[in-house]
């Protein structure tokens, strides 16, 4: 008897078919939290499952030794965290969150090191800051009046210490608190486009007119992470 071929119908149904099976269920547990939509601004907690994935973070720690930061999420590639936010909207990931803790860990060493274990756990539990941005207008002639961290391929530049005078405090004195420029935060934005750390210390120095995205924390963040560690890692 001849057996016939499979048909394309079949060949996509198998696909679509294996893919299901690839990602692990979600607990009705889980559909609840993800429910429940994650904050414009603050903080948050999320459970990914992994599914034998890693998490699939490039990761910005530039502020993690000498400011407020933990983790940031510079970028989001295949892994378990692209599956999370395609299947959770609400309560996706998003570049620019800073990671808080991973499971029980809090400090950067630690946080790493779970990030980028090729044994993840089932699910991993991921404690978030989403920061809040601001425009900040400057104008020149005049310095800056900050000192700022930051790395050739960072996100943007963080502010690490403001000076007595500069355009930066003078802004800060016709402001409300909330929107002052403050130790922690960080500059991702120079009129309109963001900038890795060398390149956009250049077009601070070269440009007249400085339309700043700065982004803040949530103000009641006040442990500092000094692990000595700087720069970026992939997770992927």
């Amino acid at each position: 008897m001849a057996i016939a071929a499979p048909s394309a119908t079949d060949e996509a149904v198998a696909k679509v078919f294996s893919k299901v099976k690839s990602t692990p269920p979600a607990t009705i547990k889980e559909e609840e939290e993800a429910d429940q939509e994650a904050p414009a601004f603050g903080s948050f907690v999320v459970n990914v499952p992994m599914g034998g994935q890693k998490l699939g973070l490039e990761m910005d720690t530039t502020a993690a030794a000498k400011a407020q930061g933990g983790l940031m999420v510079k970028g989001i590639q295949a892994g378990a965290v692209q599956a999370f936010n395609e299947r959770f909207p609400k309560q996706a990931i998003k570049i620019y969150d800073n990671v808080m803790k991973v499971d029980e860990v809090s400090t950067t060493k630690e946080m790493k090191a779970k990030i980028s274990s090729s044994s993840p756990p089932e699910t991993m539990k991921i404690s978030l800051d989403r920061p809040r941005a601001v425009q900040v207008t400057l104008v020149k002639p005049g310095m800056l009046g900050v000192k700022l961290d930051f790395k050739a391929n960072s996100a943007g530049c963080v502010v690490e210490e403001l000076m007595s005078e500069g355009l930066v405090t003078t802004w800060n004195a016709y402001q409300p608190e909330s929107d002052r420029v403050r130790r922690g935060d960080r500059i991702v934005e120079i009129n309109g486009k963001a900038y890795e750390g060398a390149q956009m210390m250049e077009v601070l120095k070269k440009e007249f007119r400085l339309e700043l995205t700065v982004l803040k924390s949530p103000p009641d963040r006040s442990r500092l992470h000094d692990d000595g560690e700087k720069g970026n890692f992939d997770s992927s």
